[in-house]
């Protein structure tokens, strides 16, 4: 067994629950499917993943609200997000605060 016939499918072993949802990126909304983990509780959608010294860490976040957050009957470990998340790499950002110099 070589490397490769190791590393086929490897999304589809790493996938647990999942959340399908609308997602905003820019200007475009669409239908997708991202990992759903539990933080202290609360679900959120990961919307993005890198290899950090060869660990897989989540490196965009959505919250989302538990009340609009459903369980798909028919498919297990599968549920639905009755709202809209939006992808933050696309949202434009202010400049930080200078604490040193309040008036800039």
């Amino acid at each position: 067994m070589g490397l490769r016939t190791s590393m086929q499918n490897r999304s589809r072993s790493r996938l647990g629950l999942k959340v399908i949802h609308r997602h905003r990126a820019g200007e475009s909304t669409f239908r997708r499917v991202s990992e759903l983990v539990f933080i202290r509780g609360r679900p959120r959608a990961v919307l993005g993943w890198i290899d950090a010294g060869g660990v897989r860490t989540p490196i965009y976040i959505s919250e989302l609200d538990p009340a609009k957050l459903k369980k798909a009957a028919a498919t297990e470990g599968t549920y639905y997000y009755d709202e809209v998340t939006i992808d933050p790499r696309y949202e434009p950002t202010l400049p930080a605060e200078d604490k040193n110099h309040p008036e800039r």
